[in-house]
């Protein structure tokens, strides 16, 4: 680069912090607060202003100050041009698990085997559930998505911990997403993880020094720099693979004074790391050696954020001529898929083949689980729910999962007592007599889904009755409904007409939602929804024989550590089992009000392409549904 170019990129850089501090400065004076830099990213996200030119723009900023050259964008050339171009470009699904610091211990285990990462204890999604009697006097808690999120807890009678869970929830608000500091993109779609591991001195001591850093490029390791007195005089120093010092250096880290020491287990290092970079065109991959034990610290696809200098400049061409850039993929785009309107379904409904459903299940299937589902030989609990909607006929499908006509199967099977008293049915607005309803009631869709086709009228007298009713006559709209919500996928062909059902509670406390799995009538487990009319709602898995919460959740909702059996858990267990009986798989859901359960849907497909995490859990779950008599 001529000294012209340089001046001129030095001087622009000058002036950008002179014009930043100033900024700072008057916040300051003037009261307001200073929003870090990461912040100000996610705000342009919220607003739509976040595109790939403005992504550009900010990221040749930063390399200006940090490298003195901006980005080359159509021929990157260089290492750190190389993982700026990878960030915005190179969108594997893959990669999101891999960066997930919890998630890619499951990876880890998959391909180089168990024993290779640092036992978790637990984790959580809200600070106010982690439980510090039951943690041991030593431990480290982290977070996540981003680096430096880290707690390490040496002797926990010294805590805060009321310290500690300010700033856990900090570190989990939205921006603090790593991919908001400059736009990594495997972070972008991660849901925030708190979790405890096993305190281990070597790897979380301040007296640990040694962290070897293997790059490899197409899965093979090239060279590697290992980081020494990481929390006090960081060094850097870089080897070949041969383990022969290379003459550069790395940030503003110096080389190590008298060299360091290969590692005992060096060539079983350079193995692991080739064999869990394999799929990807760059990744560095991150050891601590324990002992006799080599156990994987992180897997780093943007190694240094692509803005750390090489001394001598030559290198950042050297290591960048190593990186062989794969082709574009935009993961981004197919999340936004064009699918039919549920207009456009019902219109179409009888051209819609079932290959055409089977090819949506798979395109949407993919956008929101991060995996292709596989519908010939299902194995996942998505897979085989995906399965059952597309393949399992049964005419009491349409029965059960209408929300008037459920009642008399439920008055039929296990009596009345579990029946949600109802004040009428209506297939025209207009029929419904407005004196005649109670003060209080529930109203919802027979045919919908979700919150946006129920409303719970806590006092009638405050509404306004023609408002109330052009408010909800478009659920009748025949297309309205679950069924042409998913392109007809569904056997859940249902008429859409309000019910009006009575307000179960005061409205105002929350009710526990105990939703029952069963699988050809046995409960396998439960989901309980709690706070659901709070900011705060959680969600629990359980076990129904042991009512142990199962650690896994579905993508982005808070976990609860833990849930109260209710008093009638037998009763509600038998009515799940006759209800369920002869079905596949079915959820059931129950309201337990006053210690007098009600019935308050069935679900055939509950949670079509949601993703749960950790995705282990997806295939666990799947075990549980026995298919192969239907295939």
């Amino acid at each position: 680069m001529k000294d012209k170019q340089v001046k001129k990129i030095k001087r622009r850089v000058f002036f950008r912090r002179v014009k930043r501090k100033l900024k700072t400065l008057y916040r300051k004076m003037v009261g307001l607060p200073i929003y870090k830099q990461k912040y100000e990213h996610f705000k342009l996200n919220q607003k739509g202003e976040l595109t790939e030119q403005k992504k550009k723009k900010i990221l040749n900023e930063i390399a200006e100050k940090n490298l003195n050259y901006t980005i080359n964008w159509k021929k990157p050339q260089t290492f750190n041009e190389k993982i700026m171009w990878m960030k915005l470009y190179y969108q594997n699904p893959l990669i999101t698990t891999c960066c997930d610091k919890f998630m890619v211990k499951e990876y880890v285990d998959n391909i180089i085997g168990e024993g290779h990462v640092v036992p978790n204890i637990d984790w959580w999604t809200d600070p106010e559930d982690i439980d510090f009697d039951s943690l041991p006097d030593q431990f480290a808690l982290k977070v996540n998505w981003s680096s430096g999120f880290n707690i390490i807890v040496k002797d926990k009678s010294k805590i805060d911990e009321d310290e500690i869970r300010k700033k856990l929830k900090n570190w989990i608000k939205p921006y603090q997403n790593s991919y908001y500091q400059m736009f990594n993109w495997g972070y972008k779609y991660m849901s925030p993880v708190i979790y405890a591991e096993e305190y281990i001195s070597e790897v979380d001591d301040e007296e640990q020094v040694f962290d070897y850093k293997f790059f490899c490029y197409d899965g093979v390791c090239k060279n590697i720099f290992i980081t020494t007195d990481r929390f006090t005089n960081k060094t850097y120093n870089w080897f070949d693979r041969d383990f022969n010092e290379l003459p550069f250096t790395y940030g503003k880290a110096p080389k190590t004074p008298g060299g360091v020491t290969k590692p005992k287990h060096y060539e079983e290092m350079v193995q692991y790391a080739e064999k869990l970079a394999k799929p990807f065109p760059f990744v560095r991959v991150d050891f601590y050696e324990i002992g006799d034990r080599v156990m994987v610290g992180e897997m780093t696809f943007y190694s240094g954020g692509g803005i750390l200098k090489f001394t001598p400049p030559e290198w950042d061409k050297k290591l960048g001529d190593l990186i062989n850039l794969p082709p574009r993929l935009n993961f981004d785009k197919l999340r936004k898929y064009t699918q039919l309107s549920q207009q456009e379904a019902y219109q179409m409904e009888e051209k819609i083949t079932y290959e055409a459903k089977k090819h949506y299940c798979e395109q949407k299937g993919y956008a929101q689980l991060h995996y292709f589902p596989n519908l010939t030989t299902p194995r996942s609990y998505n897979e085989k729910l995906l399965w059952l909607a597309l393949n399992y006929k049964n005419p009491k499908i349409a029965i059960c999962t209408d929300k008037y006509e459920m009642k008399s199967y439920v008055r039929k099977a296990i009596g009345d007592s579990f029946v949600v008293p109802s004040y009428g049915v209506y297939e025209d607005i207009n029929d419904i007599c407005w004196e005649e309803l109670p003060d209080s009631f529930v109203v919802k869709s027979t045919a919908g889904w979700g919150s946006k086709q129920v409303r719970v009228i806590k006092n009638k007298a405050y509404l306004n009755e023609d408002m109330f009713k052009a408010s909800i006559a478009e659920w009748l709209y025949p297309w309205n409904t679950y069924y042409y919500n998913n392109m007809c996928i569904t056997d859940e062909n249902i008429k859409p007409r309000i019910i009006v059902e009575k307000l179960l509670g005061d409205g105002d406390t929350a009710i526990n939602d105990y939703k029952i799995y069963c699988a050809n009538g046995e409960p396998i487990f439960a989901l309980i929804v709690s706070g659901r009319n709070s900011n705060t709602q959680k969600r629990a898995f359980v076990d129904v024989k042991t009512w142990k919460v199962l650690p896994f959740r579905r993508r982005g909702v808070h976990k609860a550590s833990e849930v109260s059996k209710p008093d009638n858990f037998d009763e509600m267990m038998e009515a799940a089992k006759k209800l369920s009986d002869g079905f596949p798989f079915i959820r059931v859901d129950f309201y337990d009000v006053d210690n007098t359960l009600y019935v308050g849907e069935m679900t055939f497909s509950p949670g079509l392409f949601l993703k749960i995490e950790p995705i282990s859990w997806d295939f666990r779950l799947g075990e549980y549904i026995d298919i192969d008599s239907l295939m």
